[in-house]
């Protein structure tokens, strides 16, 4: 078998002293045909020389860490060129990991630290050593890098492969949906800002971010090249109204059922949650009968207030319709004018009265307005008890600069403001960010990202369903344990089919499983992100994690043993011994958990579903 140790001794360094020796030798000697001996002897001193650069070129490699910078201009013409060679997207510099580099890593990780080549110490305190550093930096660095001198991480895990290429993540397998994973500062942000500059300048994609950390360079990065490219750019930050677009998250749906659903969902489980959704949904129902639009503001006077006066709305309707104009001159004339005269109240009660003996006693009635009848009956007490979990939940989503962020007036012409929905931010391909601030206000911060998301797998689902052509929607949500939901789950599950692509970020699994209630839930997620970017991780159950599904293979282990052996019988200088050398196969994870843990910033572990695995360094974009 063939075994290679990278990190003996360079016995090749004696041959490379002697050579010269030898060829000046043959040179003066005058034997016959000197100079091809000496040609013959510059070969192998040119073999030795290479031998020792190499050994020398991985040992410095292993030693310094790096960070990629990248020109604007560079970036997209490496991004066309890709595109256009492999229809790939570009994800920094790095190499294909395979079972070479895990040999060489679990050799590095039983060596002492100290074992470890580095550069010396003191060439960083004197001004000389500094100088001696930036020479051999220049020599050996990468292009376009500068020293990483940030204390996370090992610098050796890149430095084992020195072709490096560029790492390639193909368009077709992003509708797998995509993971990245990473403890706080390891580079996600900057992950993303890579991804979503180049997502800006192809023109076929369309791009929505949801970042609760409402990071600023990012934000300014998706907003500098949309105005490279020339394409709408929309913030959204509840924080920041004056600088935000309006956005109805209740625009889109295709059962009025739906309307609920986003609102309960953010209440806790239990018999509260499921009344609440009954009663918003007898009064979103009542508002579409009687033709006008729900919205949050609406959503919230009904339940406030109550559903008497939609009720009202929705009886003189529902009797035009079916015939009854002259209703008022019934037999029930008298007590209906009777109540008129006496309040609005005893009005809905007489025409109640009348619905329920003229049309539902013969199953003539209508659900919508069976629906507000009984809501109307119920016992008040009973039914604010019921509705107060909403409530405070509604008062800050529709109440204040929210209400009109979120519940938008199109006919108030002093807010110049425009107004979207995702829909037409897809139709008009557009670029959407959605800037949370959870930092300040958690909760609502949480409502508004889940409402909104809601509303993009509303969209993801009429666009699966009627459709023709499928737009390409980049949908990028950091920190998913903030927003998740059942509808993001139905866009993992279902939206390659309306031609999602989603990018989630999570720091570790148990945020998720935290947010979701349950295991089950959480591996269900999981399982609809088939590709995996995972930098630096803390969370050892996510580190092993990913290490299981990247799969195992077989490193070659060296076991040496040495033995002596002498008798009492023997003379003093006598004795013998024995010294045996195997080399046996051992199976191991493809990417130890342990390099997990010690990655550097900005590096990575990629996984492509049922394809390669690479490991790469994400550059910083410059201009």
């Amino acid at each position: 078998m063939n075994y290679v140790n990278h990190f003996r001794p360079i016995y090749e360094f004696r041959p490379f002293l002697v050579w010269p020796i030898v060829i000046i030798g043959i040179l003066v000697s005058g034997m016959p045909y000197g100079w091809a001996f000496a040609l013959a002897g510059v070969a192998l001193l040119s073999i030795r020389a290479l031998q020792i650069w190499k050994a020398l070129s991985f040992r410095m490699a292993i030693s310094t860490k790096w960070l990629s910078k990248i020109r604007i201009g560079k970036l997209l013409a490496t991004q066309n060129s890709m595109r256009k060679r492999a229809d790939s997207m570009y994800l920094g510099i790095g190499y294909e990991w395979t079972q070479k580099h895990t040999q060489i890593a679990h050799e590095i990780l039983r060596m002492p630290v100290t074992d470890i080549p580095s550069l010396p110490k003191w060439l960083s305190k004197t001004e000389i050593g500094r100088t001696v550093e930036e020479r051999i930096e220049r020599l050996f660095g990468p292009r376009d890098s500068i020293r990483d001198r940030m204390p996370q991480g090992s610098s050796w895990i890149h430095g084992m492969e020195q072709k490096k290429v560029e790492v390639p993540f193909h368009y077709k397998a992003m509708g797998g949906h995509t993971l990245v994973a990473g403890t706080t500062g390891a580079g996600k942000t900057r992950t993303y800002e890579v991804i979503s500059t180049q997502v800006i300048h192809n023109p076929k994609d369309v791009l929505i971010i949801v970042d609760p950390k409402n990071d600023d360079e990012w934000k300014k990065r998706v907003e500098k090249e949309c105005a490279r490219t020339g394409r709408k750019f929309l913030y959204f930050n509840q924080a920041k109204p004056h600088e935000s677009i309006r956005l109805n998250p209740l625009e889109n749906w295709s059962q009025p059922s739906e309307i609920p659903s986003r609102i309960a969902q953010l209440m806790e489980e239990g018999q509260f949650r499921d009344f609440a959704f009954l009663f918003i949904d007898r009064a979103v129902k009542g508002e579409l009968y009687v033709g006008d639009k729900p919205n949050l503001r609406s959503i919230l006077k009904y339940a406030q207030s109550g559903i008497g006066n939609l009720l009202d709305r929705g009886l003189r309707r529902f009797f035009i319709e079916n015939g009854l104009t002259d209703w008022e001159e019934l037999t029930v004339t008298a007590t209906v004018k009777d109540a008129q005269r006496r309040n609005d109240a005893s009005l809905i009660d007489g025409m109640v009265k009348l619905y329920l003996d003229r049309f539902a006693a013969h199953d003539r009635g209508h659900e919508t307005i069976d629906g507000l009848i009984a809501t109307h009956t119920h016992d008040r007490e009973h039914y604010m008890k019921i509705i107060a979990s909403a409530l405070p939940l509604l008062q800050m989503l529709a109440t204040g600069e929210t209400g009109l962020m979120l519940a938008p007036k199109a006919d108030d012409f002093e807010d110049e403001r425009e107004i979207w929905d995702i829909d037409k931010i897809i139709k008009q391909k557009a670029v959407l960010y959605m800037g949370l601030d959870s930092l300040s206000n958690n909760i609502v911060q949480k409502a508004i990202a889940s409402m909104a998301l809601s509303d993009v797998a509303a969209v993801c689902g009429a666009i699966y369903n009627f459709y023709a052509e499928k737009p390409d929607v980049v949908l990028i949500i950091d920190e998913i344990a903030e927003a998740i939901n059942e509808q993001v789950i139905q866009i993992l599950n279902k939206g390659r089919g309306a031609g999602f692509k989603a990018f989630v970020a999570f720091q570790a699994r148990a945020d998720l499983e935290a947010k979701l209630g349950n295991a089950a839930k959480m591996l269900q997620v999981l399982g609809n992100l088939n590709n995996q970017v995972v930098l630096r991780l803390e969370d050892s159950d996510t580190a092993k994690w990913f290490s299981d599904k990247v799969g195992e293979t077989a490193i070659r282990v060296v076991n040496v043993s040495n033995s002596t052996n002498t008798t009492t019988e023997a003379h003093a200088l006598e004795f013998s011994g024995s010294q045996s050398r195997s080399i046996q196969l051992e199976k191991v994870p493809l990417i130890p958990v342990k390099l997990l843990h010690s990655l550097p910033n900005l590096q990575y572990f990629m996984r492509i579903s049922g394809g390669a695995v690479y490991q790469g360094r994400i550059p910083i974009i410059e201009g």
